[in-house]
């Protein structure tokens, strides 16, 4: 499988790697391509960048990007955040075309108060109370507004990559918010997967939720993937990386369940467009 991952982090956020150690990480583990993508700045939230640390984030990549040329391609990335009440994160808006791509991902479902978010991704008891909060103790209809607030990310801002496209189950161990199963929960799955595929996103096979919190928190769930494959729905294969360690976790098993799906294949990124590349 041709190695790349466009979803890594470094400590202009919550990284613990500077940009140039997950570069070389990168380089030291085969990959091909390496995309740096920093959580856009999201005024008090600590696993954000700061937005005064912007331009030395896009100088710092373009220098990374002309010294390790020979070795590997490094592209400007960005994960930014969907929100419910005001769209794709206004703070980037000046500074879309200075990405090579973006990852689009909701992580606020809701207000804790007139200023506070609460996120999808949050402790197991902040989740809690924001659905009491906010949809009135309803997992359901909580559910159901994640893939809403996905689906209209997706026709207004066409992100190249949709971040972990089920994070919504991070907190839902034992069917304790929601069944998978259900017949509900499939159709909403399939009818975001639509839309997906209508306007051309590709969805990341997200490996870095099974390194810090478990086997249930692959995303997307392996029933997932017949769908995908059975839409043709185009996928990329990312380590959501916080450190060096995670740079190709679970790659290997990763391309071994694809394959056992019958799925052949991934996207990749030339720097314009994103190419169908087999195993």
């Amino acid at each position: 499988m041709i190695k790349t991952n466009y979803h890594a982090h470094c400590t202009y956020c919550d990284g613990k790697n500077t940009i140039e150690d997950m570069v070389l990480r990168a380089v030291e583990a085969g990959f091909e391509h390496i995309g740096i993508s920093s959580h856009a700045p999201i005024e008090e939230e600590h696993w954000t960048m700061d937005e005064k640390m912007l331009e030395e984030y896009f100088n710092e990549i373009e220098e990374i990007k002309l010294k390790h040329k020979d070795k590997i391609k490094v592209y400007t990335g960005m994960e930014i955040d969907y929100f419910f009440d005001r769209g794709l994160n206004p703070v980037m808006k000046n500074h879309m075309e200075r990405l090579d791509y973006f990852i689009g991902s909701v992580h606020a479902l809701g207000k804790t108060d007139e200023d506070r978010y609460w996120f999808v991704d949050d402790a197991f008891e902040g989740v809690e109370e924001g659905i009491k909060t906010t949809f009135h103790g309803d997992g359901r209809r909580a559910v159901e507004t994640y893939y809403e607030i996905m689906s209209k990310m997706v026709k207004e801002s066409n992100p190249d990559i949709v971040g972990h496209m089920d994070i919504i189950k991070k907190n839902n161990k034992n069917s304790i918010l929601f069944n998978e199963e259900d017949q509900w929960y499939v159709d909403v799955v399939k009818g975001f997967l639509s839309i997906v595929k209508e306007y051309g996103s590709v969805i990341e096979i997200n490996t870095g939720g099974i390194r810090r919190y478990g086997a249930d928190c692959f995303y997307p769930s392996h029933w997932i993937l017949d769908l995908i494959k059975d839409m043709d729905v185009k996928i990329t294969v990312n380590g959501d990386s916080h450190d060096l360690e995670g740079m190709d976790f679970y790659y290997g098993e990763t391309r071994d369940l694809l394959i056992s799906k019958g799925i052949d294949h991934i996207y990749a990124f030339d720097g314009k467009e994103w190419i169908k590349t087999k195993f």
